[in-house]
């Protein structure tokens, strides 16, 4: 199958090139400073800039939750869905969800898809990571096909990467989309992204012993096995219709394939670390494991306007299918051993079990009514009812069942006191995904059914000058809280909490210069009997009370198309273990470039460099569900130059 999608894929791609080229602006305009409205994420090609994004919002992962949409319908993602045909994703969360039709506690991450171009264009792009990171050559087309009526978008990206732990790994990727509109009232965009991975040597995971952290290593050396990889291929295929058949009432429809296949998948784990960074030596192999879903929503809105006064109607019906196999997996001890230094190491014979199978079928119907008082506010309410239907099981085996019919409300008010001021609230309760148990649980890769989330927000906008928003929000997020249990299976054990302020500064304060500035202050509690019972502790691991992001550019008016700009990122100690007996330290990372953009002979250029992590500063990310430890990217040099022909 992945073979004949590949095929596809290339002839779709192919078939493309062969259309005459021209001049129109595609990938050398991109530029993710300039294009974000705040500092709650925002993400543009490669780039990303803001507090938040697809997978980590206020605390929590709008992806593993089931909160990504593409052009505002519902997407349950279960594969890589890469920058191919992605022109923006943008976070809806605070006041941006205030309109947004059916919200999500966590925040939603919606993906807006390319454009074909109204000329023929040819884009080619070339970037450069050193010592660490991607060495990528891309070429997309974009063209129309029949003026006015048909367009297509094809590209293709090979890269080679060196991953901060020195893992080599190489990767294939084609995508197409077409765009018909066969009147002014009908619009279809179908579309197809294939992503084929090639054995990555994996990334080595640091399990602490007691309440010290071991001491750094060298993050020039490999210390994973050349055997010891992940070989994976993502499909991501759909189509978005939408119609106007009426003059107020508007259809919007999508319906999405996301699948992935990890035919290898070897997890390397350093268990008991002491302070020298001695420690016992795992790894953990799979059989094949594949997660395929099919989803989407059809949405039926209308729009009344009197006067001053704007309503609309939305409903709609949303749904999945998904089907997980996963498990089976065997470890095998190989004994003492110590981060940072490589020791080769023969293959073993792993012993695969049986894998289990998840299946879970969801609809959900809902209605949603937005009204609006120009100049003065706004308010929504919106209430759906969610049939959800889980079997899971050994594969092959009669599956255990489990099933829910909750209500899921939301409303939420605006008001506007003056022109620049605008003050939001609003309330949301969901039904929302975990993800799946750690590698390091008895039940690894087991997803988790989902639960009842609610979400309470409100806050201000500030217009401080024309081109200058304040945003300040405070937020309270509740859902269950998962974690190994007394016999290390990952289960419910508790409440969770996520108390917080988050305040966004973005706009341009003077000419030539953009800047982007955030900052997230969160309280994270955990409550229950097992807190109760000193088996973890009141605050999650991983989770840091304060986060601070700032970018800034500035385009060099003597210097016509010349641009520099600088990155500032801090982060609080947090806890590094769920007992809170052991904390990582607080950190900060700087990176600095410029730009140049151009025209040559007609060809619209765009030339990049940056250094990231000037200070080549070292500190320890913490993965909050399983507690391990990996090192920070080191200090590298990116260079990218794009070309629109």
């Amino acid at each position: 199958m992945y073979v004949r999608s590949w095929c596809l894929g290339c002839a779709a791609f192919i078939g493309a090139v062969a259309i005459n080229s021209g001049a129109h602006a595609q990938r050398a305009d991109e530029n993710v400073v300039t294009a974000a409205e705040d500092a709650f994420g925002t993400r543009v090609g490669n780039d990303n800039v803001g507090l938040y994004d697809s997978r980590n919002a206020r605390g929590f992962d709008p992806q593993q939750a089931g909160n990504m949409r593409i052009e505002g319908m519902y997407f349950d993602q279960q594969a890589l869905f890469g920058t191919r045909l992605t022109r923006s994703t943008s976070m809806r969360i605070g006041l941006s969800a205030q309109s947004y039709p059916f919200p999500a506690p966590t925040g939603i991450a919606d993906v807006q898809l390319v454009i074909p171009a109204t000329s023929p264009v040819i884009s080619f792009s070339s970037q450069v990571q050193v010592p660490v990171g991607m060495k990528a050559a891309t070429l997309d087309l974009s063209t129309p096909i029949i003026t006015d009526k048909l367009g297509m978008v094809g590209g293709a990206n090979a890269y080679q990467s060196t991953s901060d732990w020195r893992g080599r790994g190489w990767a294939l990727t084609t995508a197409a989309l077409f765009r018909w509109t066969p009147s002014d009232t009908i619009e279809v965009v179908p579309f197809f992204y294939f992503n084929q991975v090639w054995p990555t040597e994996v990334q080595p995971f640091i399990l602490p012993s007691g309440t010290v952290l071991p001491q750094h290593y060298d993050r020039s050396v490999f210390f994973g096995q050349d055997w010891a990889v992940r070989k994976n291929n993502d499909i991501d295929a759909g189509v978005l219709v939408r119609a106007t058949p009426w003059a107020n009432w508007r259809l919007q429809a999508g319906l999405f394939r996301s699948a992935l296949e990890r035919s290898r998948n070897q997890v390397i784990f350093y268990r008991n670390t002491q302070v020298d960074g001695s420690a016992n030596l795992d790894i953990l192999a799979y059989p094949v494991h594949t997660s395929a879903s099919t989803s989407g929503e059809i949405r039926a809105s209308g729009v009344f306007t009197e006067g001053d006064y704007r309503h609309t109607v939305h409903l709609n019906v949303r749904g999945r299918d998904t089907t997980r196999l996963f498990g089976g997996g065997n470890t095998v001890n190989f004994g003492p051993a110590k981060i940072g230094v490589y020791q080769p190491l023969a293959k073993p014979v792993f012993n695969f079990g049986t894998r289990d199978k998840d299946a879970v079928r969801q609809t959900t119907p809902g209605v949603t009514y937005v009204g609006q008082w120009a100049k003065v506010g706004e308010f929504s309410v919106g209430l759906q009812k969610s049939f959800y239907h889980r079997e899971f099981g050994r594969e092959g085996a009669t599956p255990a069942t489990t099933s829910s019919q909750p209500w899921l409300y939301n409303g939420t008010v605006a008001f506007y006191p003056t022109t620049d001021l605008a003050v939001y609230a609003g309330y949301t309760r969901g039904l929302e995904e975990f993800g799946t148990a750690p590698e390091n649980a008895a039940n690894a890769g087991e997803p988790v059914p989902a639960s009842l989330t609610r979400q309470i927000d409100a806050g201000i906008r500030y217009r401080i000058m024309p081109s200058v928003n304040l945003v300040a929000g405070v937020f309270e997020v509740s859902k269950p809280y998962f974690d190994r249990n007394i016999v290390n299976l990952y289960t419910d054990v508790g409440n969770l909490r996520h108390r917080g302020i988050e305040m966004s500064l973005a706009g341009r304060p003077m000419t030539g210069l953009t800047v982007v500035a955030g900052a997230v202050f969160l309280q994270a509690r955990v409550s229950g009997l097992s807190v109760d019972r000193g088996l973890i502790g009141r605050v999650p691991p991983g989770t840091p009370p304060t986060i601070m992001r700032l970018n800034v550019q500035y385009d060099i008016p003597a210097w016509k198309g010349f641009s520099v700009d600088g990155q500032v990122e801090g982060t609080s100690s947090h806890n590094a273990n769920r007992l809170n007996t052991l904390r990582v330290p607080s950190s900060a990372t700087m990176a600095l470039g410029a730009r140049y953009a151009f025209t040559a002979m007609g060809v619209k250029s765009n030339v990049r460099f940056q250094v990231q992590n000037i200070m080549n500063s070292y500190y320890w990310n913490v993965d909050g569900a399983s507690g391990r430890l990996s090192a920070s990217s080191p200090r590298r040099f990116v260079a990218r130059i794009a070309a629109d022909f």
